[in-house]
């Protein structure tokens, strides 16, 4: 009996709570006295199962197949805190790690938290945090992207829509209304050697001149009936051993990116743009143009789909997807869906319809479909 008050009241002692997985803080609490902290446990699985056909084997031969997989967003879980500090200042900080609901692996290159890992100060002043977190790309462009950073849409045609994270950082976001700016620098912006666009080892820190950094800034606008964003970023080269191409600091890897949406009554229809300059390919310039839409057919049911384009100058490179996906909620927190993209390639290109790992290579120059369905649950 005394083993079992002793638990009941270390249980009783912790304030955590779970509540359905969000980027952003919902709602406003109840006041709370100064000095009153609390921790939210949240996250998402997701699992599925595909089909993709024209997978290249070997010289001249390809095959199709089914496997499991990870689903089309990435799962995750994760710590999210905040203390009053008064005057309307808080301290919070946010843990999150990504992992593979198949094998039970981390993601991110074997990082525990390795989506988010950062804690700063809130207020009306704005937002100041430190650590692993996203650069102010993600915000420019997640907001038009119904896809997220899962196995379908532009993570396809360009790696780093689900790598936008910088380690060792220093991030500033400010809002005012509908309004927000920020900016992001990393001094090393990803220090776990992986030989993958999740871990490049570039770790930075005290190097010279500006081996490994990183800088983003931000400015845009999200109303209720159209938004609009614009964000910059750029990533500087280390060493011979880092992974990617940008094998000195006088090689940059940037993108420029500029969306915005509009709605016709509950559908949302957007459109973006990504010109990337990478220093560390043969044919570093690039464009990336893509539409959306997300339609709800019924209070249960909506429908997403996405055309994208993305097209290498000077070269013959060039691939085009067409995405289209069906959501259907059991609950507020738990969704069947029916997802498939197409790809075709040109040129020397060969990118897969999907990322789920090992990524099924079609032929260089050809087509491939993909085709999940799956079950996602947020908690």
């Amino acid at each position: 009996m005394k083993y079992k008050a002793v638990a009941c009241a270390c249980i009783a002692s912790m304030c955590v709570s779970t509540s359905w997985a969000q980027d952003d803080e919902e709602g406003t609490p109840p006041p709370k006295p100064l000095g009153a902290s609390s921790v939210t446990l949240y996250g998402l699985i997701d699992q599925g199962l595909e089909f993709v056909n024209n997978v290249a084997t070997g010289k001249n031969t390809t095959a199709n197949g089914w496997r499991t997989g990870d689903g089309t967003a990435t799962s995750y879980f994760g710590f999210r805190g905040s203390e009053d500090l008064g005057g309307g200042v808080k301290a919070i900080f946010d843990l999150q790690g990504g992992f593979s609901p198949t094998t039970g692996a981390s993601r991110q290159g074997g990082r525990l938290f390795g989506r988010q890992s950062y804690v700063g100060i809130d207020g009306k002043y704005g937002r100041l945090t430190f650590g692993r977190q996203y650069t102010m790309r993600f915000f420019g462009i997640s907001f038009i992207n119904p896809f997220g950073t899962g196995a379908q849409g532009l993570t396809t045609l360009d790696n780093g829509i689900a790598n936008a994270r910088a380690d060792n950082s220093v991030s500033y976001r400010y809002f005012l209304g509908d309004f927000e700016a920020g900016v992001n620098y990393s001094f090393g912006r990803d220090a776990v050697d992986g030989n993958s666009s999740v871990a490049t080892n570039c770790p930075g820190q005290t190097s010279p001149s500006n081996q490994c950094r990183e800088y983003s800034a931000l400015l845009k606008y999200e109303g209720h009936s159209w938004g609009l964003a614009t964000s910059y970023e750029r990533n500087y080269g280390g060493t011979s051993k880092t992974w990617g191409g940008l094998t000195s600091p006088d090689l940059t890897d940037s993108r420029f990116t500029l969306g915005g949406y509009f709605m016709i009554y509950q559908a949302k229809f957007g459109v973006g743009w990504i010109r990337r300059v990478n220093e560390g390919i043969a044919t570093p310039r690039s464009n990336l143009f893509w539409v959306t839409g997300t339609i709800p057919v019924t209070p249960f049911f909506h429908v997403d789909g996405m055309l994208a384009q993305i097209k290498y100058e000077d070269s013959p490179n060039k691939a085009l997807i067409e995405v289209l996906r069906g959501e259907y909620l059991l609950s507020k927190r738990t969704l069947l869906y029916l997802t498939g993209e197409h790809i075709q390639n040109s040129g020397n290109l060969a990118f897969a319809a999907t990322t789920l790992s090992p990524v099924p290579t079609p032929p260089a120059g050809g087509a491939q479909i993909s085709i999940i369905a799956g079950i996602r649950h947020t908690f």
